[in-house]
């Protein structure tokens, strides 16, 4: 089946949130770490295997550190208190998923030690989708579009891009700005610098409030349609400056932290 059907199939499902995680109830999570901060909740459920500590500790610290940040610029009405299911169990399909409040990591993916920080990266981009929030209503509008504002967020707010290779792509020929994810992304932060710094949380309003229209939304914040800036964006896809990376300044006292079970793997 085409990559970008299966994108929508699974952007369908999510989004659509007839994806409501049925199987977590057959799935035996038995470790349980509850982390709280200024009004900010975590909880981490992982499977009997061997998470590394490091591992968990950073997951928190990114949580307190970007989510905040995420919730304050996109939505405020984001749910404040999330669940973070690590799967290393399953042969599931996917990297991770987000609905509501509920996100599972494929830990099972992610086996080999030397691709932990993969695991940054991925809960980067399904924390976007839990403030991100959108509805059915415009559905067949943000099918790319959701996912390359998830991406952007990976991209703009990761402070581990490099170490698991994961880094924005770059512009050939062969893309189209539907294409999602890193392609849709990159194309993001080029409108963005080049023809509107708001355009981003203009998109993502426009996603949530189901005011976003194909046709009338790209003209209104850049006075061109989306196929036109793809052609500008095609013939001069630099960007002019890079994005700084958000360094995390949480340290490991400044939230708490109950129920403590860390175990050791990625």
């Amino acid at each position: 089946m085409n990559v970008k059907i299966l994108a929508i199939l699974f952007l369908i499902c999510s989004t659509a949130k007839c994806f409501e995680f049925p199987d977590l109830n057959k799935t035996i999570f038995i470790h349980t770490n509850f982390y709280s901060s200024n009004g900010y909740n975590l909880t981490v459920k992982s499977t009997p295997f061997t998470l590394n500590p490091a591992v968990q500790h950073r997951l928190s610290e990114l949580y307190f550190d970007i989510y905040p940040q995420l919730v304050n610029r996109f939505n405020r009405n984001a749910p404040r208190s999330i669940y973070v299911f690590i799967d290393g169990k399953s042969e599931r399909s996917f990297w991770g998923r987000a609905v509501d409040s509920k996100m599972i990591i494929n830990a099972y993916r992610l086996r080999n030690p030397r691709s932990f920080s993969r695991y940054y990266d991925i809960f980067l981009h399904e924390l976007a989708h839990l403030v991100q929030q959108y509805t059915t209503q415009n559905l067949a509008d943000v099918i790319w579009l959701g996912e390359g504002l998830a991406d952007y967020v990976r991209y703009t707010y990761g402070n581990n891009n490099l170490d698991p290779n994961w880094s924005m792509i770059e512009y050939n020929h062969t893309q189209n700005y539907d294409d999602s994810y890193k392609v849709t992304a990159r194309f993001l932060i080029w409108l963005e610098h080049r023809y509107n710094s708001s355009i981003i949380d203009k998109l993502d309003q426009g996603l949530r409030e189901v005011t976003y229209k194909q046709n009338i939304t790209w003209k209104e914040l850049t006075g061109k349609s989306v196929e036109q800036l793809w052609k500008d964006y095609s013939q001069n896809p630099n960007i002019i400056r890079p994005i700084p990376l958000i360094k995390v300044k949480v340290t490991k006292d400044s939230f708490l932290n109950y129920n403590l079970e860390m175990d050791d793997k990625r």
